[in-house]
């Protein structure tokens, strides 16, 4: 895919309008549509900008689609692990980070989800993989027992919580990639709290 479609791709999937975009790298909307339409190529400088605005790497926007299949040996998963009741997040897809991320959390059992929530761009899927989680999502309160799955749009504000007495598990996939650990982002007393909220801060 070339430059400009690339921008104009994650723009589009992240919600924004040229005019948005522009605001937020600093630059002209008429520059941004340039860009989008090859009619320019933008300095590195300015390409760090976009990456930054769009939330990606500028290695997303400038290399070529890599068409051999990425593999992540199990033993080889990224692993994050904020706290001792903290869930713990394995990572599942490329690194660096491609337009889809997926993972799989590790929700301890009986810690209140308290009141935080989180909202990103894009489309979140879930599935309960093992034991028993509440999905509050907006004014909804879902749960999900062993095997279901609950596909939503990721700027509802959610939040996880394991309502079982056993270790919960549960596979997320969110696409553009969005997952970024809270707690690292907003300081140790997140950590705590064993409540799940994957997802860009806001």
């Amino acid at each position: 895919m070339q430059l400009g479609k690339k921008i104009r791709d994650l723009r589009l999937r992240r919600g924004m309008t040229v005019q948005q975009l522009a605001a937020a790298s600093d630059l002209s909307k008429g520059f941004i549509s340039q860009v989008e339409n090859e009619h320019t190529s933008p300095s590195l400088a300015t390409l760090q900008d976009l990456a930054r605005s769009l939330e990606t790497s500028v290695a997303y926007l400038v290399l070529e689609e890599d068409q051999v299949p990425f593999v992540v040996r199990s033993k080889d998963r990224r692993r994050l692990s904020l706290s001792v009741n903290s869930p713990g997040i394995e990572v599942l897809s490329a690194s660096p980070r491609r337009n889809l991320e997926v993972l799989i959390a590790e929700l301890p059992a009986g810690v209140p989800a308290g009141d935080r929530r989180h909202h990103h761009h894009g489309e979140e899927c879930v599935l309960c993989m093992e034991g028993r989680v509440t999905l509050t999502l907006g004014e909804h309160t879902l749960a999900l027992e062993t095997g279901d799955s609950c596909h939503f749009d990721g700027r509802v504000p959610h939040a996880f919580e394991n309502i079982g007495s056993t270790t919960a598990r549960v596979l997320i996939a969110i696409t553009p990639a969005a997952f970024e650990p809270v707690s690292l982002a907003r300081g140790t007393r997140a950590a705590t709290n064993g409540a799940l909220e994957v997802g860009s801060v806001v």
